[in-house]
Order: structure tokens, then sequence, then C-alpha cells
């Protein structure tokens, strides 16, 4: 089934959806708009693209050293694999199975995308200013360097970034390209240290910030997104979207960006709705 087919019901309401205030935060969907299209595959991707969304993603390494997008180290809860690791496949035989039939049969043979073409999707789908944020699972020494190189071919370093590696690795990405992004989940009680660190340039606060809070790291030149990924009830809070948006944050990485931006677009700040 070809893609367009595929993501039709998302863009049967592009045009509403599309259509938030400026200056609103960007919804990044948590592995793509997973609740209705199989996570983690082009389907999903594109569908956020097309309704000017971000998303975040999941990097692993097959057994010859390709990037593929991928939550789990095994691949049997997202493809119709055996429970073996990501890393005991080549991309060959990765691509031989299906990705997409476990969440619906609309989706047999879906393949699990390289991030090779994710980027390329994004770079030619993208509708405006878009985050795209890379986490780094298992990448080898040798795939961090191909990393860069990827980001760099798409022309999206002021878009994209990796975060949940360790400090170490991100060291060794800023040395490959100090222009590439580096990100971080950072609680409350961590800001000032990692302000002090001088490492990051987003932070994905995992407490719903304040205001002061925003506008502070904006003024150090950080990028500020609200981590409020999962799917429960908790996470499906209008009044911390709208909290949340009003302290004035870039971004917000949720598993429901549809509901999120429609609060977003129904709830305008004071100062939009006069």
């Amino acid at each position: 089934m070809k893609l367009q087919q595929l993501i039709a019901p998302f863009l049967v309401v592009a045009t509403a959806v599309v259509t938030a205030v400026a200056d609103d935060p960007i919804p990044v969907a948590h592995r793509g708009m997973l609740r209705h299209a199989p996570e983690n595959t082009i389907p999903a991707f594109a569908s956020c693209l097309s309704l000017g969304m971000g998303f975040e993603l999941d990097i692993r390494t097959t057994k010859d050293g390709r990037l593929v997008v991928l939550h789990d180290d095994s691949l049997a809860r997202t493809t119709n694999g055996a429970a073996t690791s990501v890393r005991n496949v080549t991309l060959d035989e990765l691509r031989k199975l299906d990705a997409g039939s476990w969440f619906d049969p609309v989706f047999a043979g879906e393949r699990v995308p390289t991030l090779d073409e994710t980027l390329a999707l994004v770079r030619d789908w993208k509708r405006g200013p878009t985050i795209i944020a890379l986490n780094v699972k298992d990448v080898t020494p040798d795939g961090e360097e191909k990393l860069v190189r990827l980001v760099e071919k798409y022309g999206l370093l002021d878009e994209s970034f990796a975060f949940d590696q360790k400090d170490e690795m991100s060291r060794r990405l800023k040395k490959l390209n100090p222009r590439f992004r580096i990100g971080q989940n950072v609680n409350r009680q961590s800001i000032e240290r990692r302000l002090d660190e001088g490492l990051l340039d987003v932070f994905l606060l995992t407490a719903a910030p304040t205001a002061a809070e925003v506008q502070r790291l904006k003024q150090r030149g950080i990028e500020v997104l609200f981590n409020f990924g999962g799917d429960g009830d908790a996470r499906r809070n209008p009044s911390v979207w709208k909290q949340v948006r009003d302290a004035g944050i870039d971004g917000l990485l949720t598993d429901f960006p549809l509901e999120c931006r429609a609060v977003w677009r129904e709830s305008p700040t004071p100062s939009r709705g006069e």
C-alpha cells in the first residue's frame, strides 16, 4: 500500500490541525503517531510531518553496522521476527520482517526504516519548523560518525538533537561537529548542574516548568522541551498542556499530539485570545 493511502486519515484533518498559533510549542510525537500507526515507522512519522509536528525516534544498530529506527532491542514486539536482538541480524535480514501487521492489518508489509530514510523523509515532508528528537539506544563508535554525517547530509542540525546517550558519547558527537545538538532529560534538581556543565543544547524537562525557569533557560541559549511522554491518564492532562504552553516551552514530547494541539488551538493564551 502506498504511503499516501496509509496516512490519508491524517491528511483529511491536516488543514484544521496545522492552523496552530505560530508561537505555540511544537508537539513532538513519541515514536511518531504511535496511537494511530505502528510506532517508529515511516507512516507514523510522515503523518506527524504532514500535520506540522515533530517526532521522537529510537536509534539502534544492526549486525552489519547500519543505523535503524527501532525502540526495543528485541525484534519480537514490533515485528514478526524472533525474540532476538537487532544486533544479531543484518539490515537485509531485518528488512524482510513485517513491522506493521502487529498494529493493524492495513499496515501489513511495513518495514523497519533506516535512519537515512527517516531523515530524508523529514527533509522532504516537513511543514515549516520542526523538532526531531533522536533517542540514541545503541550506537557504536562508528555509528556515532554515521549519525552526525546523516544529520548533516539532510540539513537538520538546527532541527534535531540526540539524547539519552552517555555524556562521553555526547562529547564525541560534539567533537565530530560542534553544531550537532545534544539534549538530555533534566529534572528540576539538576537544572543548575547541567547549565554549569555547558554540554546540553536542549533540556527535556521532566517536571512542568514555570515561566521563570523557561525564560532563564532560553536566556542561556537552551531549547526547552517538556517530556510528557507516556500513555497513562496522567499524561493526557489538558491543564498541564496549557500550563506548559503558557510557560513558553519550545516543544512538548507526548503520546497525544493531536489532542494536545486541539487544546492549544481551542484555548489560546490570554495575550493571543483577545
